[in-house]
């Protein structure tokens, strides 16, 4: 812990032309993945990886914007809901943000553990949402499993929640992994330039204990 605090505080400022620079990219990984999905049903949604992946690189405001900014362009161009699901765009950057900065991504296990929370998180927030003004159904692969809940006689909150309770943990899981492994396969001295507690904390930067 000594070398790690060492180590955080010889470093700058990651450069905000850096991070700029970062937010398109994150808006396109949340978009090309969630849109594939989306146009096969799958009953995932995989349009969060974008968003996890800034947050571990440039914090949790830059995070939120890529959430955000990635669903109002897919309510655009890919599926009219998506902007009222923003609010969960923004709940996911938050709880990575905050997971992150107590090393919940150090380990493959530990990211396990972290996906399934950010999951149950992804589906309390979005469950509202999904009921109120949906009426449980959204167009998305999910859909079918609240379809099936609802002709079995479950009331539209219970078929939402246990749809969620069924997807969202596996989906946020997967994702929360492929974030980890696209930042694995940044190249180091790519990785040096972007300087947060978060990366040294769970062993993605020079300096910090690697346990994976």
């Amino acid at each position: 812990m000594e070398n790690l605090t060492r180590s955080n505080e010889t470093h700058s400022p990651t450069n905000p032309q850096l991070v700029l620079a970062l937010l398109p990219l994150g808006i396109a990984l949340n978009l090309s993945l969630g849109t594939l999905v989306h146009t096969i049903k799958a009953p995932i949604y995989v349009d969060a990886v974008g968003t996890i992946l800034v947050t571990l690189l440039a914090g949790m405001r830059a995070g939120i914007i890529v959430g955000v900014v990635s669903f109002i362009v897919g309510g655009i161009f890919v599926n009219p809901v998506l902007p009222w699901f923003s609010g969960t765009q923004a709940a996911i950057a938050i709880y990575t943000y905050f997971a992150a900065k107590k090393g919940a991504f150090r380990t493959y296990k530990l990211v396990i553990v972290t996906g399934v929370g950010l999951g149950i998180v992804a589906g309390v927030v979005s469950a509202p949402v999904i009921t109120a003004l949906f009426a449980g159904i959204t167009g998305s692969g999910a859909s079918l499993i609240v379809a099936f809940l609802l002709a079995s006689g479950k009331s539209v909150l219970q078929s939402v929640v246990l749809s969620g309770l069924a997807a969202e943990p596996l989906d946020k899981t997967i994702q929360c992994l492929l974030a980890v492994w696209l930042l694995r396969g940044i190249p180091q001295t790519l990785l040096d330039r972007f300087h947060n507690e978060a990366l040294f904390r769970n062993g993605f930067l020079r300096g910090a204990n690697e346990t994976v």
